[in-house]
């Protein structure tokens, strides 16, 4: 199966590369140069430029919907026009990101001297140069976030700018508008033509764009808009707040006018913003230029060293050696103008040629060209893109055209010499025709995604550090109810590295794939396949996770990188997946028929228990539900807990046995156990503790000291458990709730004011209706369950089940609020109906039921509503009645596959049993 690639940008973020990406020297540097050139109106200049740039962006935007690849703007003239002509836009569209990377250098190193000694302007743009390139080298793609935020912070602080700038203006600035003429200000659009080069970048990562055929387009427009908008604003300003004389000369303008606006205080903050602005600027722009070299020496058109990956960072490090080599050159020999005016010529040679692409693909009627964005006013558009392009280029002249001549020479000298006779056998062409096959390939993978229906689903993610995925497979398969299992292998690529680097199929994936395949034959499970590779492979796996509405995904467990932390990278996705998740810590058995489950009143026990019966079953094994207890713990106490193993046992088909020590180290106790079975299964306690952080979960402790394999699953959302089916010879009268309306609470409309007051109210109404003196136990029970996962479900209500020893009998409790109260931090839906489910341990059987039956009554039409319009305890009690008596048929009526997803809720932990450990032996076998 083809290698799938992780669409994940949208519009806004097809939006924030491009506008992100023009944001820089644009701002904080060409205004002063430019200014010189074309006089006080240089915003006409600005604006000039970007209608010339306008017929290059709807060109790109119709070339990047008919072939949304990686390579940019080089693979769609290769396509149009041959290599020959490819390899030269390839080369002029990289030098063009050099020199303008060098440029935005040069202005960074400005600013910093600033606080430094003047003459050090250079060197200081070498060593951030030297730091980029070595943070490239590592890979540290996810500071693109940090990245965004910078962006964003600069776009905040000149916006405050150019609002104050327009009270501290002098109109006498712009008393010579022209003073050069109007040839001035066509001069001043050639100079400032490079502050546009970014709108494009967004078309080199067109794979990676979900719905391209709309994102790009508009996004690129959107983008380019605001930055037409933006340049000609902060250019008046500068103007406005700055002399002439001194920005003609000045590589940085905006403390320039700051100075002037605010004294030295505001210099130093903009003088702040502009360095982290380009400091933003001159990574991205390492980052992009790297990948040229890259993609080049993938299709054969450079030598193929320049295409490998370092092993250890799985970055282009040969890419972007060379990248920074030539960036390290032109900073160190060239001045500011010179490198402004070849960024600019190339800049403009590479627009130039998209726009004759464009044309030479539309009159060739090519069948496989078949853009889904089509730019308008064909060919008038790019016929002025074309000319006005080669006007701004006349301009230049000088080092730009020079730069441009020898582009051509160097790039036609390369291909004879060395590129024609290797194309022949993989060309550009034969790229675009792979990444297209992969193309439909995703899109399949994406409208699965975004159908009404899924089937359930098992996930078992492999991220690639796996040692035996073959059991992650089979253990997925175990679990799989119905459904299928699905096999989600994820290579994560660093962001210096194209995806399309990695289309190859290799060995390993296809190994991968035949195996799955093979459990779900012999399995007797459905099984897909996907090889997706991405940018971040935590965010992949929830997200698709979370269009799948995947019931489960399996893990191998995540090891720390480091000894100083147990805690994993991967532990903050844990605490917010979107499903169910198992974590396989795997010793190497060949199969599990001893299944030491611990199985104590807990957020996992029913839980537990389905998965560990369902292992079970496929091998034929056998369950041991242990329960550690404190030493003084009294009899009467344990044959509770006896009592509640048998209710558990209840639920499973596997042979199932009790066993509850005495201990006084349970983790010790645990540990010695493991060695007489051949997998542990537990639940596990929220990970965002310091504790935790610093110190591992008991979980943990226990997982890393086992001498069998370990199963550690958990359920960070709040759901109802409804996976049990009640064995036939149970004897508990399972009908209606009608039997347990006896013990039922119930209180209308209660004046509370936050969560805490309510739970307090509960705990008493309940209380009293058990005949008890426990309602501070029950309160502080409530809390603690709270604190260990929420209970808030869609809809403004809460299902909370509480497990309390001493409790004579399963309760029911509703209760509705005057006004809606705050549940959690993290929602901002809030609740006013409160539906409770107390039981002893040894009643686990009824509370699991009524949760289920009170989970699906919440989707039963007017339920909630009835409840809310209830001004007393007796009409509440009449509509749970009518509703409990209804729901059964109401379910039969439903095609419960399609239309109705049942929630599932974990319940909490008995705070009666202390943790203090455990003794000898002393169990029964409790029939299955």
């Amino acid at each position: 199966m083809a290698k799938q690639l992780d669409r994940k940008l949208g519009f806004w973020a097809v939006f924030s590369i491009a506008l992100g990406a023009m944001l820089g020297s644009g701002v904080f540097v060409l205004p002063g140069f430019a200014a010189g050139i074309a006089g006080p109106y240089v915003s006409l200049a600005f604006l000039l430029a970007g209608l010339m740039v306008l017929p290059a962006v709807l060109s790109k935007a119709e070339l990047a919907t008919a072939m949304p690849v990686a390579g940019g703007t080089y693979v769609y003239i290769d396509r149009a026009m041959g290599p020959w002509v490819g390899t030269i836009t390839g080369f002029g569209t990289w030098a063009s990101l050099t020199s303008k990377t060098a440029f935005v250098l040069v202005g960074l190193g400005a600013y910093l001297t600033i606080f430094a000694d003047p003459s050090l302007f250079k060197p200081l743009a070498l060593i951030v140069l030297v730091g980029l390139v070595g943070i490239n080298i590592l890979g540290a793609g996810k500071a693109t976030r940090l990245q965004k935020i910078i962006v964003g912070v600069c776009l905040v602080a000149l916006a405050i700018f150019s609002v104050w700038g327009t009270t501290t203006y002098e109109p006498a600035r712009f008393d010579d508008p022209f003073p050069t003429g109007l040839l001035g200000i066509v001069m001043g659009a050639g100079f400032v033509f490079n502050a546009y080069a970014g709108v494009t970048k967004v078309c080199s990562v067109a794979e990676e764009i979900k719905n391209p055929d709309f994102n790009i387009p508009w996004g690129m427009l959107a983008a380019h808009v605001s930055g037409m908008t933006i340049y000609a604003v902060i250019a008046w300003v500068i103007v406005g707040n700055a002399d002439l004389d001194v920005l003609a000369t000045s590589e940085t303008p905006v403390a320039d006018a700051a100075r002037n606006m605010g004294g030295q205080p505001l210099l130093i903050v903009m003088a702040i913003i502009s360095i982290l602005g380009l400091v933003s600027m001159s990574n991205a722009g390492v980052l992009s230029a790297s990948r040229f070299p890259f993609a080049m020496g993938r299709d054969w058109l450079l030598p193929s060293w320049t295409n490998q990956l370092s092993p250890r960072f799985g970055t282009p490090l040969p890419a972007i050696l060379l990248t920074g080599a030539v960036l390290f050159v032109l900073v160190f020999f060239l001045p500011a103008v010179q490198l402004a005016k070849l960024a600019s010529g190339f800049k403009i040679m590479v627009f130039t040629m998209v726009n004759v692409a464009v044309i030479v693909l539309r009159e060739t009627n090519v069948r496989w060209y078949k853009p889904t964005f089509k730019s308008p006013l064909y060919p008038w558009v790019q016929v002025v893109g074309i000319v006005g392009g080669l006007a701004l280029l006349g301009t230049l002249a000088g080092i730009a055209v020079i730069g441009i001549l020898a582009m051509g020479i160097l790039g036609t000298v390369w291909y004879f010499a060395y590129a024609k006779q290797r194309v022949a056998r993989k060309s550009a062409f034969a790229h675009v025709w792979g990444t297209a096959h992969v193309l439909r390939e995703t899109r399949k993978l994406e409208e699965e995604e975004e159908r009404g229906y899924q089937p359930p689903r098992v996930i078992t993610a492999l991220l690639g550090a796996e040692r035996r995925p073959e059991r992650l497979m089979r253990l997925g398969a175990a679990m799989v109810d119905e459904g299928w299992l699905e096999v989600l292998r994820l290579e994560e690529l660093p962001e210096q590295t194209m995806l399309v680097a990695g289309l190859e199929e290799d060995e390993e994936g296809k190994a991968i794939s035949d195996a799955a395949y093979a459990i779900g034959a012999e399995e007797d499970v459905r099984v897909a396949f996907h090889d997706v590779l991405t940018h971040n492979a935590k965010r992949a796996m929830g997200e698709h996770a979370s269009k799948t509405r995947a019931e489960w995904i399996v893990l191998d467990w995540p090891e720390p990188k480091r000894a100083s932390l147990v805690r994993h990278p991967m532990s903050w996705w844990l605490d917010h997946a979107p499903c169910d998740i198992a974590l396989l810590k795997d010793r190497g058995e060949e199969s599990y028929r001893r299944i030491l489950v611990l199985a104590k009143p807990g957020p996992y026990d029913s839980l537990l228990l389905h998965v560990a019966d369902r292992i079970a079953q496929r091998s034929g094994g056998r369950l041991t539900l242990f329960r550690p207890v404190a030493e003084a713990t009294e009899e009467m106490q344990i044959e509770g807990f006896r009592g509640y193993h048998e209710q558990l046992a209840g639920l499973c088909r596997a042979r199932t046995k009790s066993l509850i020590l005495r201990t006084a180290d349970e983790v010790a106790t645990l540990v010695e156990l493991s060695a007489k079975h051949d997998l542990l299964v537990l639940g596990a306690a929220p990970e965002h503790s310091l504790a935790t952080l610093f110190l591992g979960s008991t979980e943990h402790r226990i997982a890393m000291a086992a001498k069998c394999s370990v199963l550690k699953l958990k359920a960070p959302r709040h759901a109802v458990h409804t996976r049990f089916e009640l064995p036939e010879t149970s004897r508990l009268p399972f009908g209606g709730l009608q039997a347990y309306t006896t013990w039922a609470a119930f209180g209308a409309r209660l004046d509370v004011r936050n969560k805490d007051q309510l739970l307090q109210r509960v705990a008493r109404r309940m209380n009293k209706v058990l005949g008890t003196d426990m309602a501070d136990n029950v309160y502080s029970k409530l809390r603690k369950r709270e604190r260990q996962q929420p209970t808030q479900l869609p809809g403004g209500v809460a299902l909370i089940g509480a497990t309390k020893n001493g409790l004579p009998a399963t309760s029911l409790g509703v209760f509705t609020t005057s006004r809606p109260l705050t549940w959690t931090s993290r929602s901002r839906e809030r609740v006013d109906v409160a539906i409770v489910v107390l039981s002893p341990p040894r009643e686990r059987q009824v509370q699991l039921w009524m949760l289920g039956r009170c989970a699906r009554m919440i989707h039963h039409p007017g339920f909630l509503d009835g409840l809310r319009s209830c001004a007393d305890e007796e009409e509440l009690l009449q509509v749970l009645s009518e509703a409990d008596e209804s729901l059964d048929s109401y379910l039969q009526s439903m095609d419960t596959s399609t239309d109705f997803s049942p929630v599932r809720l974990v319940e909490d932990e008995d705070s009666l049993i202390d943790r203090t450990p455990l003794d000898e032996p002393d169990g029964d076998d409790v029939p299955a």
